[in-house]
């Protein structure tokens, strides 16, 4: 079956403190996805952030009204994303740690059952951490920390970037990253914006916050970094 990823940079029902009704667009459009909405089974993960109670909450309080939901705990084993996997449309991974997210998966085995169920029609939806997590190459870390280059689940190609004009820090060292070449050209994504993708071939930009937010192109050009806007039909590769 078709693999599609909803990749959100930022904001949505785990950001309440941003306080953006008009978010809840990309929410509604992900549930669209597999319509009609009394129908979609959805679920969540929050393990890059240890399973933070006010983002589960949210979750709950976000889709409980619209949808079947469920989420799969910090503790669960392999065995347990299976059948979790097994009951749902649409998978929701929230933000947080990608590191530690990237390297619970693969401890636990998770990984491997989400590579699986996204080949099997689920869709693997996430914000931030969980919108990046599904490419192939990755640039990790905080302005804090430093920036570290990562191997991702690789259900895509190239790399990613999320809160892309939102945290300075990132875009810029993300753009030094891809012009010097050690790392993928990719899609950059701000805050409030989702970008839906089957099989690596981009079908919907959702821009929730107007002119204020953006999906973009972000490529190496002759030592420098070449950016455009991100269009539908644009394969990535």
């Amino acid at each position: 079956m078709a693999v599609q990823i909803f990749a959100v940079g930022g904001g949505g029902f785990t950001h309440p403190e941003d306080a953006i009704p008009g978010d809840s667009v990309l929410e509604d459009e992900l549930l669209a996805l597999v319509g009609p909405v009394e129908s979609v089974r959805i679920g969540y993960i929050g393990h890059a952030n240890d399973d933070n109670t006010e983002r589960l909450r949210g979750f709950y309080d976000r889709f409980q009204k619209c949808a079947a939901t469920d989420h799969l705990p910090l503790n669960a084993d392999a065995a347990s994303a299976d059948k979790f996997l097994s009951r749902i449309d649409i998978l929701y991974v929230s933000g947080g740690a990608t590191v530690k997210l990237l390297a619970h998966w693969h401890k636990t085995g998770i990984a491997s059952s989400l590579l699986k169920a996204a080949h099997h029609g689920v869709i693997m939806s996430g914000v931030s951490a969980g919108a990046i997590c599904w490419f192939e190459d990755l640039l990790l870390g905080t302005a804090q920390d430093g920036y570290n280059l990562h191997s991702g689940l690789g259900l895509l190609p190239g790399s990613a970037c999320p809160h892309y004009h939102n945290e300075p820090e990132r875009k810029e060292a993300y753009d030094n990253h891809v012009s010097n070449r050690q790392l993928a050209a990719g899609l950059a994504i701000d805050d409030g914006v989702g970008v839906y993708i089957i099989d690596g071939v981009v079908k919907n930009i959702i821009r929730a916050r107007g002119n204020t937010g953006n999906a973009y192109r972000v490529e190496c050009n002759c030592d420098s970094v070449a950016l455009s806007e991100l269009q539908t039909g644009h394969k990535l590769i």
